[in-house]
């Protein structure tokens, strides 16, 4: 299986075995814990700034988008639609 990211909602189902995703997100593999340093968070309010018509989408989302874009990872195991939203090419999983 390819890399993802896991958002917030990716690891609420990897703890929540009542989760209807639960079994998806045990299944996405090994974790690797990323720090946010300042040139992420830099690079986070860039984006902010980009996508100001899109106030919907969260600061930590960019933050993570951030990420992601640095780590050429392109799925994430969210229900979150506003990783769609940008048009950055991410795969929302499940």
């Amino acid at each position: 299986m390819a890399a993802l990211f896991v958002d917030t909602w990716g690891w609420l189902a990897l703890r929540d075995k009542g989760e209807r995703q639960h079994k998806l997100a045990v299944a996405a593999g090994d974790v690797l814990l990323e720090p946010i340093h300042p040139v992420r968070f830099r690079e986070a309010v860039k984006l902010r700034l980009k996508y100001k018509d899109k106030p919907e989408i969260s600061f930590t989302d960019f933050t993570s988008m951030v990420v992601m874009r640095e780590l050429a990872l392109k799925r994430v195991l969210t229900e979150d639609r506003h990783f769609a939203q940008p048009g950055l090419g991410f795969e929302l999983v499940p």
